[in-house]
């Protein structure tokens, strides 16, 4: 049985494949600093509530 040839299709377009994946990374940059952020506040909150006393 022959195998088929298949191409990707994030190949038929080449230009289109790295903003993608480019936009991608930068977001879950922006979403990790966001979340660390937020840790880092609640922590914070959590650690002065803690030592309120």
């Amino acid at each position: 049985m022959p195998k088929k040839n298949r191409t990707p299709s994030a190949h038929q377009g080449r230009g289109a494949p790295a903003p993608v994946s480019w936009r991608r990374l930068v977001s879950v940059a922006f979403l990790t600093g966001a979340v660390r952020h937020i840790g880092a506040l609640l922590m914070g909150l959590a650690l002065t509530w803690w030592q309120h006393d």
